[in-house]
């Protein structure tokens, strides 16, 4: 009841906001999100009852924008979390609220903000709802642009954590010049070379007896950028010095990281290669945080990121003390025909150990994870569309998820098939199989969905093993879109084990039961 009262509030303050803004002669715009789950007991899969049967995370965002000023807030109510979440709580309260000011070469922003410098391997702070990340910082962003070719970003604040701020401070500055904007006549047109400098330092006060105990904690980068018409480049490197910690056992080295990203398009062929080599690049906003909590940089899971029931049960988790490795991917679509086309992709990701913790560019001995995959997609006609896919997968389950297990060999066949018989009306099944000799043994996976454009989906799924455990996870859902606002609701199993977004994970717990999503947008 709670759920639906809460849901009902928002929208109305929406709907009366909204109503008021032709009134003001700025631009109002906000959204609404909901995601609730309803508990059941379901002793077969090892589903623990939270204390409360019902979790429902809720964010309502507005922002009004007039001329070069604009203000903005989230309010978020965790009534209480969902099961699994980073954080347990049962509380509402405006989480994010700014103040900012845009000129044509200048602006500032007060209050909490998101920013990122280069990839982000060095800084960058952001939200991803799902995976329970929000670390804002509340203070000051400047941003000048004094000539053309540079760019300066001045950062200064707390660090948010959950509903209130770190006991320390981040500082940062990047700077980037774009080359190609005074060496016009040097560097092909329509090609950007860029160098950027980037520093960040987190302080806080530090009270025990270790006199050399570092209060500071200091990282520096540098990167290139190279973008052409058919082909680029970039090349990152960070230096963290001293930064003991809990999740890093107080170790006193220092860390550093390469990364290298390349791609390269043209015709009906493209190219990505993205390498990474790193030690000790665990950057927190306190000391003591762990899990997902507080992080300062970005280190997503540079494999290929997958949409399948059996395709997501071994995944990879970056291994932020000591990893070295990447990925290559090749695209190629063959001779389109009317109605018709043909287009091919194949994958490969491999990580390992560091052979030397003081060079990130040697190999180790240990493999951690490696994925292969072969995907076609094939457009028939105007009616038919497949995806066939073959993933063969290597998951070194001790170092990824913590424990004492087997390696694991697994080889993945699916099919994705969409017929479209109406104009505004489609039916999608998948098939899906996943065999092993380790873990849990053999999975089966079956999807079947109706479209009826632009309004309703309805679909049912179910994931099977039968190798160990003999245990199917059913769902059955559908969802109804109109006029920028979504409400779905399923019924079903969730399978325990890591969830990823974006190449970041945390795990999730079995559960069983109801889950309700409702999205709305407005401008």
């Amino acid at each position: 009841m709670k759920f639906f009262f809460y849901t009902l509030l928002c929208i109305g303050i929406i709907n009366t906001s909204f109503a008021q803004q032709n009134i003001l002669s700025g631009n109002l715009s906000g959204s609404f999100e909901s995601y609730t789950q309803l508990y059941q007991k379901d002793e077969k899969i090892n589903a623990i009852l939270p204390q409360d049967r019902v979790g429902s995370n809720n964010y309502l965002k507005l922002d009004y924008n007039y001329k070069q000023f604009t203000v903005g807030l989230q309010f978020e109510s965790y009534l209480p979390t969902v099961a699994g979440y980073p954080f347990s709580i049962n509380e509402s309260k405006i989480a994010n609220k700014y103040f900012k000011y845009t000129a044509k070469k200048f602006s500032l922003q007060v209050g909490d903000f998101y920013e990122q410098f280069g990839s982000g391997l060095i800084y960058r702070s952001w939200e991803n709802r799902q995976i329970g990340i929000n670390n804002a910082l509340e203070g000051v962003n400047v941003q000048v642009k004094p000539v053309d070719f540079i760019k300066l970003k001045v950062v200064y604040g707390r660090m948010r954590n959950v509903f209130s701020y770190s006991n320390s401070v981040i500082r940062g500055a990047d700077v980037e010049f774009d080359l190609s904007q005074i060496k016009k006549s040097e560097i092909p047109a329509k090609t950007k070379f860029a160098l950027g400098f980037s520093y960040v330092s987190r302080y806080q006060q530090y009270t025990g007896p270790d006199p050399n105990f570092p209060p500071t904690a200091k990282a520096a980068s540098v990167r290139m950028d190279i973008q052409g018409q058919v082909a680029s480049l970039s090349l990152e490197y960070v230096h963290k010095r001293k930064d003991p910690h809990v999740q890093n056992n107080f170790d006193m080295t220092t860390g550093k990281a390469l990364l290298l990203n390349a791609s390269y398009a043209k015709n009906k062929l493209g190219i990505n290669l993205n390498f990474r080599g790193m030690e000790n690049m665990d950057f927190r906003g306190e000391r003591e945080a762990t899990g997902s909590s507080m992080l300062v940089n970005y280190i997503p899971a540079l494999t290929r990121q997958h949409d399948y029931l059996t395709t997501n049960i071994y995944l990879y988790n970056p291994q932020v003390y000591g990893e070295i490795g990447g990925q290559f991917e090749l695209f190629y679509n063959f001779s389109k025909k009317p109605g018709k086309s043909s287009k091919l992709a194949f994958n490969f990701s491999h990580y390992r150990s560091l052979d030397d913790p003081d060079n990130i560019l040697s190999f180790g001995d240990e493999k951690y994870f490696q994925d292969l995959n072969v995907e076609w997609k094939k457009k028939w006609n105007s009616k038919w569309n497949t995806i066939l896919a073959f993933h063969n997968v290597f998951h070194n389950k001790s170092v990824i998820e913590g424990g004492v297990y087997d390696n694991i060999n697994a080889n993945i066949v699916l099919l994705n098939a969409t017929y479209k018989y109406a104009k505004t009306k489609s039916f999608r099944f998948e098939l899906q199989h996943l065999s092993t000799e380790q873990d849990n043994g053999n999975w089966a996976a079956a999807v079947a969905e109706f479209s009826f454009a632009p309004k309703w989906i309805v679909y049912a799924s179910d994931l099977y093993n039968y190798g160990e455990t003999d245990i199917h996870y059913p769902v059955v859902g559908g969802s109804y879109s109109k006029s920028g606002t979504r409400f779905g609701l399923s019924y079903g199993r969730q399978r325990a084990g890591l969830f990823c977004v974006g190449g970041v994970c945390r795990f999730v717990p079995a559960a069983s039961g109801f889950t309700a999503t409702l999205t709305t947008t407005f401008n």
